[in-house]
């Protein structure tokens, strides 16, 4: 009920403000809104709303241009991609990559600092081999999730197939799979994937379609089967990657950075299915090694903060901003190298022109999005008194495609004001109308979770599918120009914000957390 009511007055607002945005391409927008949404316009004519659409207009050209002509996104990418690498969490590449960022932003003159927190065990990737003993024989490719723990050595075992709709189906299994290699699921059918998906997340995050069926394990739940199936004690857990052309998928650090219950790792698809179906005929037999180390102690995880001072409002806050940390297969280029670089650039380009903008605007390079959230946390806690003086936030974190819309994510109250700040950028970056889909799964949700106005970036799919936690997540996948503008984009969110007369509207904090 609460939820409709915010849905209402958030398309009474745009329908008073301007119908057209939502509705029409950039092309067909008119020039001018032709009424004025109450949330906007309060304390200010129309005189006033026309100004600034047009100074806007006039920065984000400027910042374009800057960005255009001097960018150096693409050789700070490659340097963080190449020389440092791939950067787990806790890692000391990540913190390598964190000291280098805090450079950066000095070098371009932009007042920085590291907040670091600790996590419970650094995780290290080891020796990783695996193979089909009966009724083939053949070697197959493995890798642990992150903070899984070691096998024993060399381990060999039967395997098993589990069939599981929900948690209740795994009474079936109790006590048969002590020692055993178990696959936690069918192979995936990979011929229901969309072959074109709209944008970079649904690429690797299907949106949900038709009536949802009953009992259906959400990712709570599939937690939990693996904490049973964990209490089996079986010698290793087995996952389908869940991409083609024997790509690896990778997860984990879901155990609060210590090491998990029983060894589980990743197959590729294509070794995934070889093995379910030989299953299907008769047993089958695999050994395995994977030889993963922790840290004894906390190691450090730091986050980047970087910001150019509000002149008018200094105690308020404009936030942009990716996460440096990745997965480790790869060289964490597109996730989300591209998105850390992006708004780096953001801020050397801002500092440039050498505008000083109202309100402060924060360049944050989260740790830990991939594994545990940390990066974001910290932050919060560190800053847990300014939180209502947060405008906003907007993240970048999926990869090198075009930034073609920004998503609302159920802030309907927003909508009025979001249409002021977004139609500038809609006209000097070509973009589509705002999006009104939530997406979930990035550093913008722990704000989303404190009342904070939190947004997420529309990109092209961009090879994300293929890319994401995978090997291919390497550098030369990096678009340029795309990329490029989508630092520009952050650059021109984040000021057209700072400059707009009022803040966004915080919400009441959730009952449940959005994920």
């Amino acid at each position: 009920m609460i939820r409709i009511h915010r849905q209402l007055l958030a398309y009474a607002a745009i329908l008073l403000f301007c119908s057209s945005l939502l509705a029409q391409s950039p092309e067909a927008l008119p020039q001018k809104p032709t009424q004025t949404a109450p949330q906007t316009s309060a304390e200010r004519n129309q005189e006033q709303c026309d100004a600034y659409r047009k100074a806007m207009e006039d920065a984000d050209q400027k910042i374009a241009a800057e960005v255009k002509a001097h960018s150096e996104l693409i050789k700070n990418l490659e340097y963080l991609t190449t020389e440092i690498g791939p950067r787990l969490t806790g890692s000391p590449q990540m913190q390598a990559a964190s000291q280098w960022t805090l450079k950066r932003f000095q070098d371009y003159h932009v007042e920085a600092h590291l907040e670091t927190a600790e996590i419970a065990h650094g995780w290290t990737r080891g020796v990783e081999t695996a193979a089909i003993t009966s009724p083939v024989q053949r070697r197959i490719g493995i890798h642990a999730l992150g903070w899984s723990k070691a096998t024993d050595g060399e381990i060999t075992g039967s395997v098993m197939a589990l069939n599981i709709a929900k948690l209740s189906d795994l009474e079936a299994y109790k006590g048969k799979l002590k020692g055993a290699i178990v696959m936690l699921r069918k192979p995936y059918d990979l011929s229901q994937e969309d072959p074109n998906p709209e944008n970079a997340y649904d690429a690797v995050i299907p949106p949900s379609r038709g009536i949802p069926q009953p009992n259906q394990m959400d990712w709570r739940g599939r937690l939990q089967l693996i904490k049973q199936v964990a209490a089996e004690q079986p010698a290793l857990v087995l996952m389908d990657s869940g991409k083609p052309d024997s790509l690896f998928s990778m997860a984990g650090g879901f155990t609060g950075y210590s090491a998990s219950d029983v060894p589980m790792a990743f197959l590729t698809h294509e070794d995934y299915d070889l093995i379910y179906r030989l299953l299907q005929a008769g047993a089958v037999t695999m050994k395995a090694n994977l030889q993963e180390t922790f840290s004894e102690k906390p190691v450090p995880a730091s986050i980047t903060v970087a910001e150019i001072k509000g002149s008018e409002h200094p105690e308020e806050r404009v936030i942009v901003g990716g996460h440096l940390d990745s997965w480790d297969l790869g060289q964490g280029a597109l996730d989300n190298g591209t998105g850390a670089m992006a708004t780096l650039e953001a801020a050397r380009a801002l500092q440039a022109l050498g505008w000083k903008p109202k309100r402060t605007i924060t360049f944050i390079l989260f740790t830990g999005e991939e594994e545990g959230g940390i990066g974001a946390d910290t932050f919060l806690k560190n800053h847990a008194a300014e939180i209502p003086a947060i405008d906003a936030v907007l993240i970048h974190d999926t990869g090198t495609g075009k930034v073609f819309s920004i998503s609302l994510d159920n802030l309907w109250e927003t909508a009025g004001l979001m249409h002021e700040i977004y139609q500038p950028l809609q006209e000097v970056f070509a973009l589509q109308p705002l999006s009104t889909r939530y997406f979930g799964s990035s550093d913008h949700v722990p704000f989303l979770n404190k009342g904070v106005p939190a947004y997420f970036c529309v990109q092209l799919p961009a090879q994300y599918r293929e890319a994401h936690h995978s090997q291919t997540d390497t550098f030369d996948k990096v678009v340029p120009d795309q990329i490029n503008e989508g630092a520009a984009l952050l650059a021109a969110w984040a000021w057209n914000v700072s400059e707009m007369p009022q803040a966004l509207p915080h919400h009441a904090e959730p009952t449940s957390p959005m994920d």
